[in-house]
């Protein structure tokens, strides 16, 4: 398997060894008010600008505000980049050749590789302590819309059902910071309706996970069921996180964009079912992956709705349903749950690895195609075969 932090060493080294590279070495830098080439790491054979160009812009969606400082700095040295995504949207960045695949697929195939063992034989139909979790570190700008989710659990007085973490690592500014900001994409409905549930609550008290964890907390998951203390917990404090439900808050909502990173794929490796707040088509998304969702037993119709809050209303309303039934009632939702929980377990270990390896590798050869490179040295069958070994 390969190790995600070396992906751009093996694509360079196996695909685009007559290419110049280019990756960010931790993500995209979004407090930079410039960059320069120090800000990416690039491999070249020979040094030069000469080469086609390559820059895998696959760690974070395409936002204007911070594509645009690296379109010009490509310019300042006459370079012609293909951007390498890992989004599937209308808009991506004009003027310049777009090449998808699924990075954060592979991202989560090396961190979750372990919990095929781990999970092989959790048991999902059972007594849960809360009937659903959800992790809210940041709730700022982009990820704005969770505090209206979480406005929206309080007034619906189930918070206490689950297990919510809220503004963790936001240290320097809280909730109310956003609904005062002119630029916030929160709606006035969905600030008034914050002010009125948040307010006097001791809503900064919601943590699940310390706010200075490790870098490589993205490929952390919580397992409450050995009772053990995990030391990025605040204080040692020990958090119930035993929990039916997996309510996904992903990093990109309110953009028109296809985009999913690890967080969707923690309930799958976990053995959850999980609700999606996404952009909308996200978890159609998904399921052209060759996963499952939970269409029948839950209304996933929340899945086509447009409006941001009528979105974020719906999934709460699923939430509340469970958590208002009886408990044979949760444990006939847990029964039909379980073929699907138990698919998408399986698939993740399976298929998976394969259809986005075929992905990449087409599209990259439809790449070459398009900007006339002659690829006939690129060994594609034992690329294939390294990545999906």
């Amino acid at each position: 398997m390969l190790q995600i932090e070396h992906i751009y060493e093996f694509l360079y080294s196996n695909l685009f060894f007559d290419h110049s590279l280019s990756h960010f070495p931790r993500g995209v830098p979004s407090d930079a008010d410039t960059v320069d080439f120090s800000d990416i790491i690039t491999y070249s054979s020979d040094g030069s600008d000469t080469k086609p160009w390559v820059f895998f812009y696959d760690q974070e969606p395409i936002l204007s505000q911070y594509i645009e400082k690296y379109i010009k700095l490509f310019k300042s040295r006459n370079i012609n980049p293909n951007f390498i995504t890992s989004e599937q949207s209308k808009q991506l960045i004009p003027d310049y050749k777009n090449f998808y695949y699924f990075y954060h697929g592979f991202a989560a195939l090396d961190w979750f590789r372990g919990y095929k063992i781990l999970n092989h034989n959790k048991k999902i139909v059972k007594s849960y302590s809360k009937d659903y979790l959800s992790f809210n570190r940041l709730i700022l700008n982009d990820r704005s819309y969770r505090i209206y989710f979480t406005s929206q659990l309080l007034e619906k007085n189930i918070l206490d059902k689950g297990a919510v973490s809220f503004s963790v690592a936001d240290k320097k500014q809280s909730w109310k910071d956003e609904i005062t900001d002119k630029n916030s994409k929160l709606s006035e409905h969905a600030k008034r309706h914050a002010v009125v549930n948040l307010s006097g609550k001791n809503i900064e008290s919601l943590i699940l996970d310390g706010d200075n964890l490790s870098g490589s907390q993205s490929a952390d998951i919580l397992r409450p069921q050995f009772g053990y203390r995990n030391p990025n917990f605040l204080s040692g404090r020990e958090y119930d996180t035993d929990a039916f439900w997996h309510i996904v808050t992903e990093t990109v909502f309110y953009y028109d964009k296809l985009h999913l990173t690890e967080k969707i794929f923690k309930p799958i490796v976990s053995k959850q079912p999980f609700m999606l707040l996404a952009a909308p088509g996200n978890l159609e998304y998904l399921r052209s992956y060759g996963f499952k969702t939970f269409a029948g037993i839950i209304d996933e119709s929340y899945d086509d709705i447009k409006d941001n809050d009528a979105r974020i209303e719906a999934v709460v309303a699923q939430i509340k349903w469970y958590c208002d039934l009886t408990d044979d009632e949760k444990t006939e939702i847990q029964r039909k749950c379980e073929p699907i929980i138990e698919h998408n377990f399986h698939h993740f270990y399976g298929k998976f690895k394969e259809i986005i390896t075929d992905e990449l590798l087409d599209n990259t050869k439809k790449l070459f195609e398009d900007i006339g490179y002659d690829d006939a040295n690129v060994d594609y069958a034992t690329v294939r075969k390294l990545l999906v070994s």
